[in-house]
Order: C-alpha cells, then sequence, then structure tokens
C-alpha cells in the first residue's frame, strides 16, 4: 500500500516551518503544543527522516525538511485552487504574481492601480518569495508573473538595476580585513550570492560563509549579529548597519539586473497588460530611484 500524506499533518508541518517554533505554530493553528508535536513526531516516522534541527531556540529545517516543504506548498497551493475553481466566488478570473518583499512596495502599487482600473473584475494575488522560489512557481504553474533578480534560474528582460552594497555591523567594521573573510550569503543560486563570489574570487580574497539566508531579511539579521560582511541590495540597508567598500579593502560589486519572468500559463490579455505595466518606464524609473 502506497504511503500518502495526510493535509492536517502537512498543514501543521508549514506552520512550524514558518514559525520555527512549536508554540507559535500551535498559536497559529488553534491546537496544544503537544498536538503540534505528536503531527510532527508521526509525520518524521512515515518519511524515515528528521525534518528539523532541534538544537536551537529556533527549529532549522534539515534538507528532508526543506524538500518536503517545496511540495507540501504545491499541495496546499493544489487544494486552495480546487476549493476555489468549485466555490460560487465574485470574481471568476485571477492572476497570480510573484515577487521579493523589497520589490513589492517599489513597482507594484503603481501597476496594480492601473491594472485594476483597466480590469477591475479580475482578483490579482500577490505572492512574497525569494527569487529563486518565485522562478520555482513560475515553472510548477503556480504562478502567472514574477519580478525578481535576474539569473539562469529567473531569466527574462531586464526592467531596472539595483546597487549591491557590501554591509556590516557597525561593531564589526574590522571583519574586511580577516582572510578569510566571513560571509553572510544568500542561497546557492542566487543573483546577489554569485555576484559577491565572483567579486571577492576576481581579486583573489579569500572568503568563508559563516550564515546563509534565502532572502534579504535572513541575511540583513546574519550581518546584523556582527560575525560577517554580507552583500545587499542598498535600498534594504537600514538600523546599525554599515555600508562598506573599497575603501575598507572589498571589490565593487556588480549591480543588481531586476527583471520580470513570464510564467507557462496562457498569456491572456490581463497577463500581458500587467507585464506591460510592470515594463513602463514611469514603473522602472520608480524601481531604479531607490537603488
Amino acid at each position: 500500500m502506497k504511503k500518502q500524506f495526510k493535509s492536517d499533518q502537512l498543514r501543521t508541518f508549514l506552520a512550524v516551518a514558518q514559525q520555527r517554533n512549536f508554540t507559535r505554530a500551535a498559536q497559529m493553528l488553534h491546537l496544544t503544543q503537544a498536538a503540534v508535536s505528536m503531527q510532527i513526531r508521526q509525520l518524521e516516522l512515515d518519511v524515515e527522516a528528521p525534518l528539523f534541527v532541534r538544537n536551537s531556540r529556533l527549529l532549522a529545517l534539515t534538507p528532508a525538511g526543506e524538500t518536503l516543504r517545496v511540495y507540501a506548498e504545491r499541495i496546499q497551493e493544489l487544494h486552495e485552487q480546487a476549493w476555489q475553481a468549485l466555490s460560487c466566488e465574485t470574481y471568476e478570473r485571477s492572476l497570480r504574481i510573484g515577487t521579493p518583499d523589497a520589490y513589492a512596495s517599489v513597482i507594484l502599487p503603481a501597476a496594480l492601480r492601473a491594472f485594476t482600473s483597466q480590469f477591475p473584475d479580475v482578483r490579482v494575488e500577490v505572492v512574497c518569495l525569494p527569487t529563486l522560489e518565485l522562478g520555482r512557481r513560475l515553472e510548477s504553474g503556480s504562478l502567472d508573473l514574477a519580478v525578481g533578480t535576474c539569473c539562469p534560474q529567473f531569466p527574462g528582460p531586464p526592467i531596472f538595476s539595483e546597487e549591491l552594497v557590501w554591509v556590516g555591523a557597525s561593531s564589526a567594521a574590522n571583519l574586511a580585513a580577516q582572510r578569510p573573510i566571513p560571509l553572510a550569503l544568500f542561497e546557492v543560486g542566487s543573483a546577489p550570492r554569485a555576484h559577491a563570489v565572483h567579486a571577492l574570487e576576481a581579486t583573489s580574497i579569500p572568503y568563508r560563509c559563516v550564515y546563509s539566508s534565502p532572502d534579504t531579511m535572513g541575511v540583513l539579521a546574519c550581518a546584523r549579529a556582527g560575525n560577517a560582511i554580507a552583500a545587499v541590495p542598498r535600498q534594504s540597508v537600514s538600523g546599525r548597519l554599515l555600508i562598506m567598500g573599497c575603501e575598507d579593502g572589498l571589490p565593487d560589486l556588480a549591480p543588481l539586473e531586476v527583471t520580470i519572468a513570464n510564467g507557462r500559463t496562457p498569456n491572456g490579455p490581463e497577463k500581458r497588460a500587467l507585464m506591460d505595466l510592470l515594463t513602463a518606464p514611469s514603473i522602472c524609473q520608480l524601481g531604479s530611484m531607490t537603488s
């Protein structure tokens, strides 16, 4: 008999993966912590692998947990899409667009405002995720369009450039002189990581990865810890972080090219209209102003 995942177990697993804490996940699901722990334990027995690393205050996904998370999110999306397709909704048409958090607040408001004036009966679903995950969702058909940083896994015409800068905690200005330089990097395959590694290797500066994260907020948090330097989009820098550069012995970084990528879904008039709006000079100028 083939093994099957239970929807409630996957829902609990995703809540724990999101909250990185059993207690917060239990509160989110309106369950007891014991019930959440029991479901995760049973799920780990079913897949015959640990899903979380439990040796720190915040839980972290194991490689098996990361793999399951991708499929669990897809299953959850399919469940939601099935219910939506079978329910009597006011809006029969929808358009799904994804973007990292940083770009959502910059380029989406004006484009969405213009789009809704043209297509008032189309429901727009906005998903904020790292670029590589957006590329996977475009490939699977769960997104129609996405805006992200250009890389082999996320190709498309550039709509504006964004400055990439070195940053470190104000208390850790001496890190740039260390060899190898301790780094907080984006995930493997991402454009910011590739630019940082290329710049260091081109100038023969040794480095080591101390922290890694798929999203900007995670990399910034690692940099603020004071044990590593990071390469991040300039517009994301805030708080007690110092922008570093040549005067600190660090090489120049190539800018990020922000692009719009098309998914596998049909190119209907709504989709083409939103693509045109997102690539309009006025919207691209908004993105360039943040660099």
